[in-house]
């Protein structure tokens, strides 16, 4: 490593350039794994939060598989066939409405209903409703009485920081749910369990409808689909900008210190000390530039909640540290190629 640290310091300035660079690849990666995670937490907790247990879903189908979440609908009879064949089952809604929170307009929200306990979400007492901290936020915390186009419901709890389609949540009981979102349907999903009676009987296999799994509930939500699909993208053409990046960089470094390589080569030093060398140069870049990028974007995440949705988590700090570690060094050692094909032969003939 004695050659490589004393690289860095006589040539701060270059070392310095790519270490930013890195630096603010490592911003963007991992500020854009934090936001997709932000986003994806205000798109689907809430149906995440009912997928947490061991419950599948029937969703009304057409011949494309089950219909998209926001426009599923289920009839009563088709309730009563799902829960005939798996008395278990439990009947659950989703459907936007509007609260009463001063304006003239009123806020946006979404009500689950929910005819039981499905996943972490255990519904209230029949004329009861549970906010959310968004919701809290919209018609202030403390209340005790929410009012729903007319009907005014008793605040008695809470459910948590629990989102759906970028909406604040309220949960009530099936009953409620129905008397407010009249359009919805009898249900807009069925949970049944996976290891009930109405697994083996299969009651999503009745004609129109089909069963999800906690996953395929999420992934029922077209705009959530569109939304992780795009940021996914994008994060992964960053991850592999960073790879080139630093294999561009390093493979250009090698070329510009081929002769001084090969003095070292002449003088005893092996071609695997030259590379262990080469990849420690690498590495020492690659942590001071990822540790402060993904520093960065965990302190904007601390600093600026509320203001975007972004979650600081393992999944968006130490998994994007990892993975532009690994490519960064993977580009590094594509580009040892100069280093290892120098001639010592070359560095005597020079000197001569």
């Amino acid at each position: 490593m004695f050659f490589a640290l004393r690289d860095l310091r006589t040539a701060r300035g270059r070392f310095a350039l790519i270490t930013g660079v890195v630096l603010l690849l490592s911003v963007l990666v991992a500020g854009l794994l934090g936001l997709t995670a932000g986003l994806a937490h205000q798109s689907v907790s809430a149906l995440r939060a009912l997928g947490s247990g061991d419950s599948t879903f029937v969703l009304p189908a057409d011949e494309d598989g089950a219909v998209d979440l926001d426009r599923a609908s289920l009839t009563g009879e088709q309730v009563d066939r799902v829960t005939e064949a798996d008395p278990s089952a439990v009947p659950l809604g989703v459907a936007r409405i509007r609260v009463d929170d001063g304006t003239e307009t009123g806020a946006s929200a979404v009500a689950v209903g929910l005819g039981g306990p499905v996943g972490s979400l255990t519904p209230p007492a029949s004329g009861e409703v549970l906010t959310s901290t968004g919701v809290d936020d919209e018609v202030g915390a403390g209340g005790t009485v929410l009012r729903v186009d007319g009907s005014a419901l008793r605040v008695t709890g809470g459910v948590g920081d629990l989102w759906h389609s970028h909406t604040p949540v309220v949960v009530t009981d099936l009953a409620t749910w129905r008397g407010l979102a009249p359009r919805g349907g009898a249900a807009t999903a069925v949970a049944v369990s996976s290891e009930g009676p109405g697994a083996s009987r299969g009651p999503a296999a009745q004609p129109g409808l089909t069963g999800v799994d906690a996953e395929g509930l999420v992934s029922s939500l077209p705009s959530h689909r569109a939304e992780n699909t795009s940021l996914n993208t994008m994060t992964f053409m960053l991850l592999a900008v960073t790879a080139l990046v630093v294999g561009a960089f390093f493979a250009v470094w090698g070329l510009q210190r081929r002769r001084d390589v090969a003095v070292l080569k002449a003088l005893g030093a092996s071609t695997a000390a030259v590379v262990r060398d080469s990849v420690g140069q690498a590495a020492i870049v690659l942590v001071v530039g990822i540790g402060g990028g993904v520093g960065i974007a965990a302190l904007f995440g601390v600093v600026a909640p509320g203001a975007v949705p972004y979650v600081v988590s393992p999944a968006t700090t130490v998994l994007p540290a990892l993975l532009l570690a690994v490519l960064g060094l993977a580009g590094a050692a594509v580009s040892l190629r100069p280093v290892v094909s120098a001639d010592p032969s070359t560095a005597l003939g020079a000197l001569r």
